[in-house]
């Protein structure tokens, strides 16, 4: 009796070249023909067939019942399509096209529980491969069975990172351990420390602060105020208040324009009522402050803060008060990093009138000051680097020297004598000016550096101020300490109404255009009494610009 050929096995579905309909029936035809030993290209058709039907109904690779992932659905109306499928041609091909491109663009996906990003989870391998990038140790912590379902290894995730942040809670705060030692505890790196503590801390809703503002223009997109001086941006801790944004998101709760709670229901959904920073002042400026509402508008405006390449800058107007040696050289000058104040000519009949209109512009690098952190200073540019890294690529230095412009216009000026001898017998005549300034570019502290470097620092500044440049006084680096007249300083020229505890600096317009109707939008704030006050102390125009 003639042996049977190995390949001539009986198949499911009748006979050698059966094709199953549904992914169960292929592979089970896959098997058969795997187990009688059939040709590698008897295999190839029918593996190729079955990757087909996995991809027409989305199955997992790792789930309890491939069966039960088949039929849902196939009775969901997306199950494979059998020979049928063959035989309608191009119809069916296109039908098959949109599917693989759906399951490409979209398909199943979960809230990673370490990142909270979005994932694809056709599979759980997905959601592990990302969970390797985001959070390492999270991987171990999910048993292998539950790897066989993404929704069981999400909750095991979760558990994880709940416990993971309790433990970071309780040795960063009650312990007072640094991050790096928190990290060595836990088996995680510190970054993954940082980010999960900092995750949970902006899970707690921003507090409302019921103290008014002095709102410039409202309308359904932004909302535009007058910041006063000594005002934080941003509150220090979430769950406290006394910030520019809290009062910000108590206005918006009070005003009712989102939706109709204004009391206590308005709290249960911290985050609704949150309109978006896209720009900051120092705590002790003062001036035009834009917080947008809706989301959309966000990017809009802060590319225009940014200043990215093909965006209309945002223009940005101060008024800052200055007490120097004079304004430096004439109508268009241009002081650079290596600009030194002229030597005085020791003629004293040049009045101060004369300064009035006199502008100029500052065009030198900000960086790091060399022993005070908080500070900055003038630098020479840096040397042309070979390559140039991209904005936000990891090959650039944080601390280096930015480039930095700022036009000056003096609107007001007058003489301010004072004693540069402690025997009081020598005189020396300075110039207080208010100035126009106009920023080309938003690094820190650009105004306060670049008057400062141009010999006229801006009055009653803590770092940088003129009482440290003719009175020898000690920068004051702790703001909390600022309002008081730092020791040794002449209370007569500096102190009374010419001290304000902080610097003389007002953002007095900003212009912008909407992003969606493109309309130019310009927004002015009347310069604090202080600062009013401290005009009339030196002689100065307050209402000038």
């Amino acid at each position: 009796m003639a042996a049977s050929s190995p390949s001539s096995s009986p198949l499911p579905g009748g006979g050698d070249d059966a094709r199953g309909d549904t992914y169960d029936e292929q592979l089970a035809i896959v098997r058969a023909l795997k187990s009688s030993g059939a040709g590698a290209e008897r295999m190839r058709v029918a593996t190729a067939r079955l990757a087909e039907l996995k991809r027409a109904g989305w199955v997992p690779r790792f789930t309890p019942s491939r069966k039960f992932a088949m039929h849902s659905t196939a009775a969901g109306g997306s199950g494979a399509t059998g020979d049928d499928a063959h035989r309608d041609g191009d119809d069916t091909t296109a039908v098959g096209e949109k599917k693989r491109k759906a399951s490409r663009r979209g398909g199943p996906t979960v809230t990673c529980p370490a990142c909270r990003q979005l994932v694809k989870a056709s599979h759980p391998d997905q959601f592990r491969e990302h969970l390797r990038k985001c959070a390492p140790d999270a991987v171990s912590a999910v048993a292998k069975d539950q790897w066989r379902d993404v929704a069981a290894a999400v909750d095991a995730v979760e558990a994880h990172e709940a416990t993971l942040l309790e433990d970071a809670r309780r040795l960063s705060f009650r312990d007072g351990r640094t991050r790096e030692e928190v990290a060595i505890a836990l088996g995680v790196s510190p970054d993954r420390v940082r980010s999960t503590l900092r995750r949970a801390s902006r899970a707690v809703p921003l507090v409302a602060d019921p103290t008014p503002l002095d709102v410039i223009h409202e309308d359904d997109d932004v909302l535009v105020v007058n910041k006063p001086p000594g005002l934080r941006f941003h509150p220090v801790h979430r769950f406290e208040g006394n910030s520019l944004l809290s009062r910000a998101i108590g206005h918006v709760r009070r005003s009712g324009r989102d939706d109709d709670r204004l009391d206590g229901d308005a709290a249960g959904d911290g985050h609704a009522h949150v309109p978006h920073v896209v720009h900051r002042l120092d705590m002790d400026t003062s001036g035009v402050c834009v917080l947008v509402k809706r989301p959309e508008l966000v990017d809009g405006f802060a590319r225009q803060f940014r200043g990215d390449a093909g965006e209309r800058r945002a223009v940005k107007e101060y008024l800052a008060i200055g007490v120097g040696a004079a304004p430096p050289g004439v109508t268009g000058c241009v002081v650079k990093a290596d600009w030194k104040p002229p030597e005085a000519s020791g003629n004293e009949q040049t009045t101060a009138a004369e300064f009035i209109g006199v502008e100029f512009t500052v065009d030198a690098h900000v960086g790091p000051h060399a022993s005070i952190p908080e500070a900055r200073a003038v630098h020479r540019p840096p040397p042309t680097p070979e390559r140039i890294p991209k904005r936000n690529g990891s090959g650039g230095d944080p601390d280096a020297p930015k480039p930095a412009r700022t036009d000056v216009r003096i609107v007001s000026s007058s003489r301010v004598p004072i004693d540069v001898n402690d025997d009081g017998d020598v005189m020396q005549s300075l110039t207080a000016v208010l100035a126009r300034v106009r920023l080309h570019t938003g690094r820190t502290h650009q105004i306060r550096v670049h008057m400062a470097h141009a010999d006229l620092p801006i009055l009653s500044d803590p770092l940088y101020g003129p009482h440290i440049r003719w009175d020898g006084a000690s920068p004051c680096a702790d703001a909390s300490t600022s309002a008081i007249l730092p020791p040794g300083v002449d209370a007569d020229v500096w102190g009374g109404p010419r001290w304000l505890g902080r610097q003389a600096l007002h953002a007095a317009r900003l212009t912008l255009r909407h992003p969606e109707t493109n309309e130019e939008m310009t927004f002015e704030a009347r310069a604090p009494e202080d600062m009013r006050g401290a005009c009339v102390a030196l002689g100065l125009d307050p209402d000038a610009w």
